[in-house]
């Protein structure tokens, strides 16, 4: 069993809403909202870049581009939970879904029911953002996995913030 990776989520200084994604000191990835109220962003991990939109009002679509492989069109649609259902490249099944009743976690699970990422937000707002913590270091496509689900993560607390303030 390997020692899982800790990656920490820092809000960027430079951009409104960009969080860079690091590890051993070192900017590994980033998800980067270019327009602040879109539900649209730019996904960067090393040389591979992938543009993440949300669609939909009621029933939404994350529909996933790119100019290089993998994942260069993807598409797919949320569960009524905000679950998500993915087969990378590889040919694995992962499961995305809230874990625990506040829901400011949230977990990757993959087809023997075992967490392969968590995604673990902080409540109160500061520079830290989140820390994700990577199960499985020899999976490549965890990397991918964690830039969507903070995504989507993201998109999810601004909805239930806008739902709050609507009250």
């Amino acid at each position: 069993m390997t020692t899982p990776s800790i990656i920490e989520i820092i809000k960027s200084k430079d951009a409104k809403k960009r969080y860079d994604f690091i590890l051993h000191g070192k900017i590994v990835a980033f998800v980067d909202f270019p327009n602040r109220w879109a539900k649209a962003a730019m996904a960067q991990a090393g040389d591979l870049q992938w543009k993440i939109t949300r669609k939909g009002w009621w029933k939404h679509t994350i529909e996933i581009s790119s100019d290089q492989s993998p994942y260069s069109k993807w598409k797919a649609e949320m569960g009524w939970r905000r679950t998500l259902n993915i087969r990378t490249d590889d040919n694995k099944q992962f499961h995305l879904k809230r874990k625990g009743f506040w829901n400011t976690s949230w977990v990757w699970i993959n087809e023997q029911n075992e967490t392969v990422v968590e995604l673990q937000l902080n409540v109160w707002p500061s520079r830290k953002r989140g820390i994700i913590t990577l199960n499985d270091t020899a999976n490549t496509s965890l990397t991918w996995l964690s830039l969507v689900g903070w995504f989507i993560a993201v998109c999810a607390r601004e909805d239930a913030r806008a739902a709050a303030a609507g009250s």
